[in-house]
């Protein structure tokens, strides 16, 4: 017996049949169970012993009994029917939007403000659902999307060159917070303009970012130049931790910084008027449909915004 021709030849009926005579102990009993005569539950176990060259069951006065072999095949069948049902249990719920898994891509922006107590809201009526997040650029996370990797990307919205094939949504208008240590001597300084904070040293984003442009071009439309780059970084934790300890400037998404602003850890420059991230939300491809799992979480960020509609404004 080859073990490519078995796998090929065997069928849900031959192992219902051996479980079926392993429990029962009985071909008739197993007949009755399985809604066949006892000459076909005798032809199904005849044909099964041909195909493995070995015995399945012994028939004595007392009953038909599986031999060692016969017994391992019950076992592997019993296996076999509780994937079967697992997976029909697991389709049942992935169908729902019960279990499965969504996968998030994230910036900045949208990890730090709407997706937290999305996640913590989601998790409580979905526990079955694994929810894996990706950090990153668009120029990283946009091609994700495409591949089909990401179910969405959740952040400050793409500029328009990403935007093919993609259905975006804006949630609300995120704001930029210039952000210091407290104590630091600008903060001291009335009023504070762009050309004060031009001669301290800056951590600034990544050239390529939305971010860095928007700082760049707010320089650039006052004539002002560019001012000295500590660092250029786009790690939350890294620049939280530079500013604390330095004289450095950084710019963040307002939401972002707000628990540590609100906690004494860092100060807001008090420019005005205050820079505009631009719109917050997500995107996804027009030509793929959400699963129900991604559409639920999609849902619960959808009700976020509203609740946050009056500090935004």
């Amino acid at each position: 017996m080859r073990a490519d021709t078995w796998k090929n030849r065997v069928r849900l009926q031959h192992l219902r049949t051996v479980l079926a005579v392993a429990r029962s102990s009985s071909v008739s009993r197993a007949a009755d169970v399985l809604g066949l005569t006892q000459p076909a539950v005798t032809r199904i176990l005849h044909d099964l012993e041909t195909e493995l060259e070995v015995p399945l069951f012994v028939r004595t006065s007392r009953g038909t009994h599986c031999t060692p072999f016969g017994q391992t095949l019950a076992d592997h069948a019993e296996l076999v029917f509780a994937q079967l049902d697992r997976a029909a249990e697991e389709i049942r719920e992935a169908r729902e939007g019960l279990s499965g898994r969504v996968m998030v891509g994230v910036l900045v922006a949208g990890a730090a403000s709407i997706l937290p107590p999305a996640l913590v809201r989601f998790q409580r009526e979905r526990p079955g659902v694994r929810v894996t997040l990706i950090e990153g650029t668009y120029d990283y996370l946009i091609p994700l999307l495409h591949q089909g990797t990401l179910d969405f990307v959740c952040g400050r919205l793409p500029a328009y060159r990403y935007r093919e094939g993609l259905t975006v949504e804006a949630f609300y208008q995120e704001e930029v917070a210039l952000v210091t240590r407290p104590g630091h001597p600008v903060l001291t300084q009335e009023p504070v303009s762009l050309e004060t904070l031009s001669g301290w040293p800056w951590i600034l984003p990544l050239p390529d970012t939305t971010l860095r442009q928007l700082i760049d071009n707010a320089f650039l439309d006052l004539g002002l130049p560019q001012p000295q780059v500590a660092c250029q970084s786009v790690s939350v934790v890294a620049n939280r931790r530079m500013v604390m300890d330095t004289d450095w400037i950084c710019a963040f998404p307002r939401q972002v910084i707000e628990p540590d602003l609100a906690a004494g850890l860092l100060a807001r420059i008090p420019l005005a008027p205050s820079l505009s991230f631009g719109p917050v939300g997500v995107c996804h491809r027009q030509d793929v449909p959400l699963s129900r799992a991604a559409e639920g979480l999609l849902a619960i960020l959808r009700t976020k915004p509203v609740a946050d509609s009056s500090a935004d404004a």
